[in-house]
This record gives structure tokens, sequence and C-alpha cells, in this order.
């Protein structure tokens, strides 16, 4: 039992460093969006997506409330959306 719950730890860490790669690339691709002012729902919702994904494993807090605020000034309702699902997943 006590090689299976170590195994299973070592697992999740792995998982866990895995994600940490791609929070850079994921921070560059923030600044991009803010920084070239794209209105495009779609992209920006894509973004979020993955953002909000990483924030249920304990990752990209920081980069998903940037977006999201900054999505808010373009649609008021879906940045609503996004906020409810990731305050639903905070309790």
């Amino acid at each position: 039992m006590e090689q299976l719950q170590s195994d299973i730890s070592q697992l999740i860490q792995s998982f866990n460093e895995s994600l940490k790669k791609h929070l850079p690339a994921l921070s560059v691709e923030v600044e991009k969006l803010i920084s070239e002012m794209i209105t495009d729902k779609n992209t920006i919702e894509n973004t979020l997506d993955v953002l909000l994904s990483l924030t249920m494993h304990g990752f990209a807090d920081d980069l998903f409330i940037k977006l999201l605020e900054y999505y808010k000034t373009i649609n008021a309702d879906g940045a609503l959306f996004y906020w409810n699902e990731y305050d639903a997943d905070e309790d």
C-alpha cells in the first residue's frame, strides 16, 4: 500500500511539473492579448478556458484574473460567466 501511495504521489508531482512548464508561454499569450488589445471573443475565451483548467490544479490564478479583468472591458457578460466558474471552483 505504501508503494502505491508513493507511486501516486510521484505521478501527481510529475503532472504538476508538466503543467508548470506551460506557464511562461501562457503569460506571453496573455500579455499579447492585452497589449495588442485583441477583441476576438473566441481567441480570448480559448485562452481563458486553458487558464481556468489550470487554476483547478492550483496554477495560473494570476494570469486568469489578469485576462479576465481585460475581457470584462470587452464582454462583461462573458467575463461574469468565467468569474462564476472560477469562483465555484474556489468553494
